[in-house]
């Protein structure tokens, strides 16, 4: 008879190594892998919206709000940017300090502009750019590739959505290429005009931008967005707040969204398992530890308080105990993890069993 409290797993046999699998989920709050409508914050203060616009899934100050990307204008050249009310040059420009930073993020070393169809600075480059940064929280380890697309709803001189112009759809071009270029910011991928269910559609060759999935950030194209989507980008200073660029990017995709072409995407987590078996057999853990088990003040392994509780009737023959919980320790006893069962197993001397645990981190 053996009455185990604690028992060492063995590393050869108890222990599985570690195993990765990958799983996606939707990408917006509330398990939505479409996000069917795009609301700004008026809690926003002027100083924040010069750098960025925070996008939620509802009205912000409703309950359940969250934010789900942020949208940034940024300008190699520092234009749009706010000059002061008086006309005062700022050192430090918005637009300006948003190129810098994404650049830095995402570039390799030494390239500090924006370059799109995979040409040297010098050829297919842009000064300025419109940057969507996906939510960590949303996003997790990586967006999937393949798996999203947003649509763009032209705009007509007021800045407004042109209600006779036609919308564009765009996806990345992970299902038409064999070559990652990598960068400074991982993973990098060509915005393209398609869609998830149609794929790539070949005819269009604008440069539309970058995506990056491991850093869910979609880098637009200034000058493709001017000529294919009428955004008419000021790149004048401005005096006062500044002319918030950004704007026109949030106005296109809601005037996309109002039409039924939502932001669609899913997260890519790859989730690391170890598993543990506890084993359990014929002649362990028949008994508990508990003094309630017994009768008397002291542990007395011949005597059980209960009669019902083993076959002999007081004797400790057989008795029926049941395995509810397995606590994992440390070398030092100290408690790491729990695994509860699904439903109690009884435990006697003619019945073994094994409990396969999974920690996921």
């Amino acid at each position: 008879m053996t009455n185990y409290i604690y028992k060492q797993f063995n590393e050869d046999t108890d222990i599985h190594p570690d195993q990765r699998e990958v799983v996606t989920a939707p990408l917006w709050s509330n398990g939505q892998a479409a996000l069917t409508a795009i609301h700004t914050s008026s809690t926003q203060n002027i100083t924040q919206q010069e750098y960025y616009i925070e996008c939620f899934n509802s009205q912000s100050n409703v309950e359940g709000a969250e934010s789900q990307f942020s949208i940034a204008y940024c300008d190699y050249d520092s234009s749009g940017s706010s000059t002061g009310s008086l006309g005062t040059d700022l050192y430090i420009r918005p637009t300006k300090t948003n190129y810098s930073q994404y650049a830095q993020l995402l570039l390799p070393v030494g390239i500090d502009i924006f370059t799109f169809n995979d040409g040297e600075p010098t050829e297919e480059s842009s000064n300025y750019v419109y940057v969507i940064n996906v939510n960590t929280a949303r996003f997790k380890d990586r967006i999937d590739t393949g798996n999203w697309q947003f649509s763009l709803a032209s705009l007509d001189h007021t800045g407004s959505v042109n209600p006779t112009a036609s919308m564009t759809t765009l996806i990345d071009n992970s299902s038409g290429t064999t070559t990652e270029l990598n960068g400074q910011g991982g993973r990098q991928y060509r915005i393209v005009s398609g869609s998830i269910i149609d794929g790539i559609y070949s005819e269009d060759q604008t440069p539309w931008g970058l995506f990056y999935p491991d850093n869910g950030i979609f880098v637009l194209n200034g000058k493709a967005l001017d000529v294919s989507c009428s955004f008419d980008t000021n790149r004048a200073p401005d005096t006062g707040s500044g002319t918030f660029n950004h704007k026109r990017l949030v106005t296109s995709m809601q005037g996309a969204t109002s039409n039924g072409l939502y932001f669609q995407g899913r997260t890519n987590e790859v989730i690391s398992s170890l598993y543990y078996f506890a084993r359990v057999r014929w002649n362990e853990y028949n008994y508990s530890n508990n003094p309630s088990f017994y009768a008397g003040n002291t542990l007395n392994y011949g005597q059980l308080k209960h009669p019902t509780m083993g076959p002999s009737m007081g004797t400790a023959g057989n008795p029926e105990t049941f395995i509810t919980t397995i606590g994992m320790y440390d070398d030092a006893e100290n408690l790491l993890a729990v695994a509860k069962l699904s439903q109690p197993i009884k435990n006697t001397f003619d019945h073994e069993s094994i409990f396969k645990i999974k920690l996921d981190y």
